[in-house]
């Protein structure tokens, strides 16, 4: 799961108590999407979401437990900050990414663990799935287009993450529906998630009992970190592929008709393209250098050190590929593909061995480099990549020293 869907995704579809999805209206993929009674209204909010439907039924479950939540997210906060050996209270954009990462893997956690899994999610957990992703999907928002904003360097306050959310469209899912939390109530969280705001105490038996049903926390915070990673290295995988079919695409005169549709299907794969007005190499560059820079909060530098030494990308300029000079295009291309898969691929089978040890799944199978291939540009790219190493031109006429 963790590696075809990725945590967030994958876990999405795990049920509550009450017998709800606790991704609601974000379940995916799109065909374990149920469809249950829940009542939605208009947003009246001002900003993105106004004249949105929002889900009322979730909200309801939010506030439910609202109290709890707020208290729960602290303490695990304190802890978070505590394992770590920050300096302060306050959270920067990537440190509240990885932390925002433990509100998806909780319950991912919960359930796929061999020792005493859970079948459904209690009330507190589930409210805490649906509101601690809030960091991770706006930092995930503005990686697909672009933006370099998530590496800034200082705490943020509430309001300025919440006018990211609401300006980036991480406030609308993907069906064109609203967040349902009000304003306030999105910065009360924000505050408390990251800037430890809550003052109160910490009395609450039903984040006691939350906390108290991980167990092994060193190896909770293992499963953390391992799927966290393997998340991103499929991501750069992606990005990194998506760069060289983009350039070889847009090079005339370069592919036939049968190479440019798969071209077209491992870019529809691994690319998320972010809209009109965007350029796109800009774009691919910049998402490569927060998913390294995320890397790096995550403790793993060696993959950018890999890449720079591998000439992938360019020490100087981010995530942005080095421009092949002379040689056969087609080739090159082919040779990048490989070799970007290849790199990855050693770290993406450690973090899914490291997963599955947490998990205490020791006899799980692992990963081959062509499931990496598959899963970053789809079935597409095994044949393209054969057509590209034939080395022809247009016309069907060799063009040059094998690969």
């Amino acid at each position: 799961m963790e590696f075809d869907y990725d945590v967030w995704n994958g876990i999405c579809t795990f049920h509550s108590h009450d017998g709800r999805q606790i991704g609601e209206n974000n379940t995916g993929p799109d065909v374990y999407k149920e469809v249950i009674e829940t009542e939605h209204k208009i947003c009246k909010f001002e900003g993105s979401r106004n004249g949105l439907p929002i889900n009322v039924t979730a909200l309801r479950q939010v506030m439910a437990v609202w109290g709890d939540a707020l208290q729960f997210t602290t303490l695990l906060r304190n802890d978070y900050i505590r394992r770590r050996g920050l300096s302060g209270p306050r959270l920067t954009l990537r440190q509240g990414y990885v932390f925002s990462k433990l509100g998806a893997a909780w319950p991912a956690y919960l359930a796929r663990k061999r020792s005493n899994p859970i079948t459904s999610l209690p009330a507190l957990e589930t409210a805490f799935f649906t509101l601690g992703v809030g960091p991770f999907m706006i930092v995930r928002t503005f990686m697909e287009r672009g933006d370099l904003a998530v590496l800034h360097d200082g705490p943020l306050t509430a309001a300025e993450l919440y006018e990211m959310a609401d300006g980036s469209g991480t406030l609308i899912s993907a069906g064109g529906k609203g967040c349902a939390g009000s304003k306030k109530l999105i910065l009360d969280f924000l505050d408390v998630t990251m800037n430890g705001t809550f003052d109160k105490p910490l009395d609450s038996v039903e984040a006691l009992r939350a906390l108290n049903s991980i167990g092994d926390w060193d190896e909770f915070y293992a499963y953390v970190y391992a799927t966290s990673r393997l998340e991103l290295l499929v991501r750069l995988t992606q990005y990194l592929c998506a760069q060289s079919l983009w350039s070889l695409q847009s090079r005339d005169g370069v592919l036939n008709e049968a190479e440019q549709a798969l071209v077209k299907n491992c870019l529809d794969k691994s690319y998320h393209v972010p809209g009109a007005g965007y350029d796109d190499r800009t774009v691919m560059g910049n998402f490569i250098q927060v998913v390294l820079a995320l890397l790096d909060e995550l403790e793993m530098p060696e993959v950018r050190t890999a890449l720079v030494n591998a000439s992938l990308v360019n020490s100087g300029n981010g995530g942005y590929l080095i421009d092949q000079v002379g040689g056969d295009v087609r080739v090159s291309a082919a040779r990048r593909l490989r070799l970007a898969t290849e790199l990855v691929f050693p770290f993406c089978r450690q973090e899914l061995d490291a997963t599955h040890r947490t998990l205490q799944r020791y006899q799980s199978t692992t990963i081959t480099l062509d499931d990496l291939r598959t899963r970053a540009c789809g079935p597409s790219l095994q044949p393209l990549l054969a057509l590209l190493e034939t080395r022809t031109n247009l016309q069907g006429a060799p063009t040059g020293v094998p690969a």
